[in-house]
């Protein structure tokens, strides 16, 4: 029988499937390709009509050019190769709903002779720019104050960190080409494209020319071994197809003659970069995953004046990636897997290209549920206003930080809230953006298409609906193809990860780890950061492993790293007045001798946090119980308890304890062992030193049932009394709490 068993986290589902429903119609057909040199054949069976299509020597993915029908399907997969006879897969089946949107993009030919009849049509046609500009007044202001900060054009040169002694300048290159591409030469191109400020247009063009004087190969190249690094790239790759598109008129023939062959170097990068990473089967590397919609900017831009069979390969590629391989790491729910601070900037690359494809044709990439859902999560996890914002590489990082500006997006609901979300919502990126005095890296969404004006516009005229926000948004919500989520007690809030996806690139070995704020004070957090750059030591030894998180360690090793088997779930969820509970499965995320691990948190209206943990190793083991947080630490006399006390009185104090081992003593360390940073670097972290890190150790056993707490130093500790229910072999974990009896199913077995 062939398996379509994925062999790493960065590899396609399997999908339409029961676990990846269809989203859109038509689906995309994806699956992992495991069968070496493997001839597949698809079948698809409409089970209620009986209709059957058969594709031959298909590969992953097949995408159609009709609708399906509503209705029941089935489809499954044939292989053989020279090695070995005919296998088949077993048939998986899913189901095609009215609701499900229209998702046939138009094809490449197609745009292209949309585009005919017009001089520019990139996200903007002449004719719109009349009614932007009088909508767009502080927008205006906010570019020209951008401008204002522009670096001299003096003082741009080619990256160095490809010497011999430069090494270290990777990092302040990045930061560079940021501000001198994407800010600088955009906010300039803007300024002419859209107000028609010949200054500005100039301006641009200068850098545009200065730029294509750069060799696209060593540290700027975009293949693979990446020895530079990719962004600066990136960052090429990203802007100067639309400078070059919107600056056109003011470019003399040589000029462009001058110009384009670099943008047909970057557009070759880009197609070998996706084929060095096999893209349609592991679409997960983070930074591929936005090149399909450059590539796609760089057919449209280059068409007329490039070879146009090469300009459709290329288009017809970033299409065919947009229908159905990407979003990878967005869910229905609009979740976003690689967590917040790479969801608010991951929802942006595609932009320009979805926009003008918008504008050309009467098709939207946006119809897709994750673009529909993504403000939802972005309110959740992104744009509240919380010390940090767990969980994943990043979560450190400040929306006005010095360390990545821009990166940690400025205004992530930008688009977003306008077309999907309610009035709190459009009110939300409304305040965002008011605060915004210039921006930074994400240029490309901050003048409306025109298109995006018609929803800004009926927004504004909204009427506010009788629906309070509290009803908006659940107290219990978990984001599942992320496998991120968050319960909300009053000024409580807990976020937990839970995740199909495993723990690789920028995820960490922190299945069932908690985050705790009051107040969006941080209670309990994770801790880490890059260090001076990704993969330094301390991001590598510390932020990523499971030490760094309020997880425990079982013989003071934490859980798998890179391994597509380390999975969280959450199995059980309930929803009271007065608490919320969540039981997570993480039997698979640590090596062995684990073999169950059971986890279940009780957040308890203005009280706080209860952690229940069943742990089943197949030896003796010890177990370091382990909490993080940035607040100041108290041991009491007996070191029993710990109290966590804020800064500013404004906040309640907590009481950390075990209350399942009274006689463990808990130990606390403060700080890192590595610098976060190298003193040379003009570069700052955003991450705080002042952390403190809890240990409670337990004594080797097979079994490890631990309860924990922390709650507001004013509470008393909660009664436990733990009772057998061997009518479905669970244990009822009864707390008295606040006058109040809580059961809590633990799933001990």
């Amino acid at each position: 029988m062939l398996e379509l068993i994925r062999t790493h986290d960065f590899q396609v589902h399997c999908s339409p499937s029961q676990a990846y429903p269809a989203l859109v119609n038509p689906p995309s057909f994806n699956w992992p390709e495991n069968v070496p040199s493997g001839q597949y054949r698809l079948e698809l069976k409409n089970q209620s009509s009986g209709q059957e299509w058969i594709w031959e020597q298909a590969n992953s993915p097949i995408q159609l050019s009709f609708e399906l029908p509503s209705g029941q399907y089935k489809w499954r997969l044939l292989v053989s190769n020279e090695t070995i006879s005919e296998q088949a897969s077993d048939w998986i089946e899913f189901q095609i709903s009215e609701e499900q949107p229209n998702y046939i993009a138009p094809t490449a030919n197609e745009l292209f002779a949309y585009c005919e009849g017009h001089d520019q049509w990139l996200m903007y046609f002449d004719e719109d720019i009349a009614e932007i500009k009088a909508q767009c007044p502080e927008t205006y202001s906010r570019l020209k104050q951008t401008a204002e900060l522009s670096i001299p054009q003096s003082h741009i040169s080619y990256p160095s960190h490809y010497q011999r002694g430069h090494e270290e300048a990777k990092r302040e290159a990045i930061a560079n080409v940021r501000l001198w591409i994407d800010r600088d030469l955009m906010v300039h191109a803007l300024l002419y494209k859209v107000w028609g400020e010949q200054a500005h247009g100039q301006e641009a063009m200068n850098r545009l020319l200065q730029f294509a004087e750069w060799s696209p190969e060593g540290p700027a190249s975009l293949l693979r071994p990446c020895t530079w690094g990719d962004e600066v790239g990136c960052s090429l790759a990203r802007n100067l197809y639309l400078a070059y598109h919107w600056l056109s008129p003011l470019l003399e023939e040589s000029e462009k003659n001058f110009i384009r062959p670099m943008l047909v170097r970057i557009a070759r990068q880009i197609t070998e970069r996706l084929s060095q990473d096999n893209f349609k089967q592991f679409p997960g590397h983070s930074h591929t995953s936005r090149l399909p919609g450059y590539l796609g900017i760089a057919a449209l831009a280059l068409y007329r004046e490039h070879d146009r069979d090469e300009c459709e390969q290329w288009l017809s590629e970033a299409l065919m990636l947009y229908r159905g391989i990407l979003p990878f790491y967005g869910g229905a729910d609009g979740g976003w897997v690689e967590g917040p601070f790479y969801a608010s900037t991951y929802s942006k690359w595609f932009h320009p290209f979805f926009l003008s494809v918008e504008r050309l044709s009467d098709f939207s990439f946006y119809q897709h549920p994750f673009y529909q859902n993504f403000h939802q999560f972005a309110a959740d996890f992104i744009t509240t206003e919380q010390e940090t914002h767990p969980f994943g590489d990043g979560f450190w990082c400040k929306r006005e930080g010095k360390e990545w500006p821009g990166f940690f997006s400025q205004n992530p609901l930008r688009v977003y809230a306008a077309r999907f979300g309610d009035e709190s919502d459009f009110q939300r990126a409304q305040v965002l953006e008011n605060s915004i005095s210039d921006f930074r890296l994400h240029l490309l969404d901050v003048v409306p298409t025109i298109k995006q004006l018609t929803f800004e516009i009926a927004a504004r005229n909204r009427q506010p609906s009788e629906q309070k926000p509290d009803d908006v948004s659940p107290p219990n919500r978990y984001y599942a193809h992320a496998g991120l989520g968050k319960a909300t007690q009053q000024t409580l809030s807990l976020y937990y990860r839970a995740s199909a996806f495993g723990n690789s690139s920028h995820r960490h070995a922190d299945q069932g780890n908690i985050a705790l704020y009051d107040h969006d004070n941080a209670i309990l957090i994770p801790t880490g950061s890059y260090g001076y750059r990704f993969g330094s030591r301390h991001h590598k030894e510390w932020t990523r492993q499971t030490i760094a998180h309020n997880l425990p360690l079982i013989g003071e090793l934490g859980q798998k790293l890179d391994d597509p088997g380390g999975i969280g779930r959450v199995i059980y969820r309930q929803s009271e007045s007065s608490y919320q509970t969540m039981t997570l499965d993480l039997s698979r995320s640590y090596p062995e001798p684990l073999e169950r691990f059971y986890r279940t948190l009780v957040l308890v209206e203005e009280y706080g946090l209860i952690v229940i943990d069943s742990i089943k190793l197949g030896e003796q083991s010890t177990l370091n119980w382990r909490l993080h947080s940035p607040m100041e630490a108290t041991l009491t006399q007996e070191n029993q308890t710990t109290v966590l006390t804020s800064t500013s009185e404004r906040y309640a104090s907590y009481a950390c304890r075990l209350l399942s081992h009274s006689d463990v003593s808990s130990t606390m360390t403060h700080g890192y062992l590595d610098e976060l940073s190298v003193p040379t670097s003009e570069i700052e972290s955003d991450a705080s030193k002042k952390v403190v890190h809890l240990n409670w150790q337990l004594p080797p056993s097979r079994v490890h049932n631990v309860i924990a707490c922390c709650i507001k130093e004013n509470k008393p500790f909660p009664e436990i009394n733990s009772s057998s229910n061997d009518s479905n072999n669970e244990t009822m974990v009864k707390l008295s709490v606040q006058e109040q009896l809580i059961r809590i199913p633990c799933f001990f077995k």
